[in-house]
């Protein structure tokens, strides 16, 4: 059996319309996809039938496996003569460690599919640009989630020179951020705090420095988020053309006993809502091989609505033990 190759391939957010045709590609002919926490599950019904999924997500708060482990897991599958798709939210060159994955492999193909970016979904979504001719002519792209005092060390200057910051993991330290945006520019410069951008329940926060903390908890935005830092948050004047869609805000779950076409599901999410599919539930196999997906998926998500036939969503609760 000869080696195989490993993809890293960028996800992009929420949105799964925002998925390249080369990324889908990718997902449809892999053997094993090595996904992480901030993918959308349901770009993972797009796989072939025998392909085994794998997950080695973490979060700012919990690693559920570190990175050695996941670099070890992707060399041990590719060994097998097999196809690995690295599946990664947003685009994998930008905070997605992918050198360090790039340089564990050994003497192996790959190839790098980039993703759109969650900073340029985030500001669109929410109803502003990253750059204008009027407030921003730059952007800095940065990490918040820092290590003790380094949150120092971010370029925060671009922003004096009219510039836009955009922090990717910084909600466990945007206290830290504010104080020293506060110490460094005032407390009024413009900034915007943007909850699972491009989903159906994305959630968009636009304060000042001195009131965002207050305003973020009050809306309860949690991670993943991204934080906006400039003069172009005032591009926004309402609700963006996003938000303003028709099932903005809904989540519907869609079950059926037999198999639903997934090009149909991904399609409606064009109206703004969040959908998300479990179906073919009399299918043991295929039931098995989504079980751990949909039930993180069943966990993490409030449904206001389930859409099926009273039998499938009989088959679903005695399944997942749903009340």
């Amino acid at each position: 059996m000869g080696v195989g190759k490993v993809y890293f391939v960028g996800a992009g957010p929420g949105d799964p319309g925002l998925l390249t045709l080369k990324a889908r590609r990718a997902i449809e002919k892999a053997d094993v996809i090595i996904y992480d926490r901030l993918i959308n599950p349901i770009l993972l019904q797009l796989s072939k039938p025998d392909c085994k999924l794998m997950y080695v997500g973490k979060n700012p708060d919990v690693k559920y496996m570190k990175q050695e482990i996941i670099n070890a897991i992707i060399n041990q599958e590719v060994i097998k003569g097999q196809q690995i798709v690295r599946l990664k939210g947003g685009d994998p060159a930008i905070f997605g460690r992918l050198t360090e994955e790039i340089e564990s492999l050994a003497d192996t193909d790959y190839e790098v599919i980039p993703g759109i970016t969650s900073a340029t979904a985030a500001a669109v979504y929410s109803g502003f640009p990253l750059t204008d001719r009027e407030y921003s002519p730059h952007v800095t792209f940065a990490t918040g989630h820092l290590q003790k005092d380094s949150v120092r060390e971010i370029d925060f200057q671009a922003l004096a020179k009219g510039g836009t910051l955009a922090l990717y993991m910084g909600m466990k330290e945007l206290s830290n951020i504010v104080r020293v945006l506060i110490d460094q520019n005032g407390e009024s410069l413009p900034i915007a705090v943007i909850g699972h951008a491009s989903y159906g329940y994305q959630k968009t926060v636009i304060s000042d420095l001195c009131h965002i903390e207050r305003a973020v908890a009050e809306e309860e935005v949690s991670h993943p988020a991204m934080i906006i830092v400039g003069d172009v948050v005032r591009c926004r004047k309402s609700d963006s053309w996003f938000e303003r869609k028709l099932n903005f805000g809904r989540k519907i779950l869609i079950v059926s006993e037999t198999e639903v076409a997934i090009d149909d599901v991904l399609e409606l999410f064009d109206d703004g809502g969040y959908y998300y599919l479990i179906d073919q539930l009399t299918d043991t196999a295929h039931c098995a091989k989504y079980d751990d997906v949909h039930r993180d998926v069943l966990k993490s998500v409030v449904f206001d609505e389930i859409s099926g036939t009273e039998s499938a969503k009989a088959l679903l609760k005695k399944q997942f033990t749903i009340e």
